[in-house]
């Protein structure tokens, strides 16, 4: 059966996607730590993979509003396959640096584009019911993954096989992409059509609380793994299970937070995300029981779904549909900024101070975006669409 409406398709292709690219991220950092990687080497890994966004975020965004987007996405999803070969296939540290420098650049250069060409098939109509339907399968999928690799781990599945397979299955995406995507509308623009675009008081709000709301990811890409692993004593089975229902029921939040925005304003979606995300994130680093953390972790997911569909439904709102690309590429920019930093920082603190200390100081910088967005809700806009 054909699949007409291109948000669903675009939909369905980014929630496979994603779940390929999450399926064993939080993983990874176990895998390193297994082949002798120390805390502060799967830290420089992590914040290279960060800070090479920095590099390319910017011209891979810009570059979704000269090119289709649908033939980046291919680029990306090869590059993502040579990531995943190398940790299937490299042991050494200096390499695999190099890959995560690679695999860095088709991480954004993904997300960026596929961002750039949902946003732009919108058409700004109907955007909360387009915005719920693109992340709950996202967050649907990408829990799903996580499960199964945790499944498979767990039944002694090496990482090696499951690098490799994902590998594989991001060729095949690539190929497909060129099939079952809608092109995208091109055209150029000078720099200072999206420097006038950003210099405004709640644009750049709305990137501080990007920001601040990015500063909790080091904790999760550098220490989430080895906090289930090491903390909380969980095998692979029980990580994925903990991870995985946590993401699934983001997709929940997503269909709560679309319905509860007919009848409130888009503020709420910023000030229950700040704050469930801060206050989960550090109660679930505090109680090590598993089945009490899991549950905490869960209300952390759901603080970040709300965020993610105020991120979303932001971009969407502030910005010019024919300029859309560069500028979510700015906004992108400076969440990894955000997370650059926090790699550097949470990888030497967590195998330094344990583990769970990462998500408190997460969950504290969180809060304080929190605080902040109360003192400046007057800056966030409210639409109806």
């Amino acid at each position: 059966m054909t699949i007409k409406n291109p948000i669903t398709r675009i939909s369905i292709f980014n929630g496979l996607c994603k779940g390929l690219l999450h399926a064993t991220i939080f993983f990874i950092g176990v895998h390193l730590n297994k082949i002798g990687f120390s805390g502060t080497q799967i830290g420089i890994l992590f914040m290279t993979y960060s800070l090479t966004g920095l590099l390319t975020i910017l011209p891979s965004g810009f570059s979704n509003d000269t090119f289709k987007s649908k033939h980046l996405l291919a680029i990306a999803l090869i590059l993502l396959s040579i990531q995943y070969f190398g940790l299937f296939y490299v042991k050494n540290f200096p390499t695999l640096w190099l890959i995560f420098f690679m695999g860095s650049i088709g991480k954004t250069l993904y997300s960026n584009s596929i961002d750039s060409l949902f946003l732009k098939s919108t058409n700004q109509e109907h955007t909360k019911k387009k915005i719920n339907i693109f992340l709950s399968l996202n967050y649907g999928l990408i829990g799903a993954s996580i499960m199964t690799a945790g499944y498979l781990l767990n039944i002694d599945y090496s990482f090696e096989k499951i690098f490799l397979g994902i590998s594989m299955a991001f060729l095949t995406m690539a190929i497909i992409s060129q099939i079952i995507l809608p092109k995208s509308e091109t055209s150029k623009f000078e720099i200072i059509h999206y420097k006038k675009d950003i210099l405004r008081p709640n644009v750049l709000f709305f990137l501080f609380m990007m920001f601040m709301f990015s500063l909790h990811y080091g904790a999760e890409e550098t220490s989430y793994g080895l906090f289930l692993k090491n903390t909380l004593g969980l095998n692979s089975w029980q990580s994925g299970l903990y991870m995985g229902i946590a993401i699934f029921s983001m997709s929940i939040t997503v269909i709560i937070t679309r319905k509860l925005l007919y009848r409130v304003k888009v503020i709420w979606a910023l000030l229950i995300g700040t704050f469930l995300s801060g206050s989960g994130l550090i109660l679930m680093a505090i109680f090590t029981n598993p089945i009490i953390s899991a549950v905490f972790r869960i209300i952390h997911e759901t603080g970040d779904a709300s965020m993610f569909f105020f991120l979303y439904y932001g971009i969407a709102k502030l910005f010019d549909l024919k300029r859309i690309g560069g500028n979510a590429g700015i906004v992108s920019f400076v969440i990894i900024i955000g997370a650059s930093l926090s790699n550097l920082i949470f990888g030497f603190v967590g195998e330094k101070y344990g583990y769970n200390m990462p998500f408190i100081i997460g969950g504290v910088t969180t809060i304080l975006a929190f605080i902040l967005a109360i003192n400046f809700r007057h800056l966030v806009k409210h639409h109806q669409a």
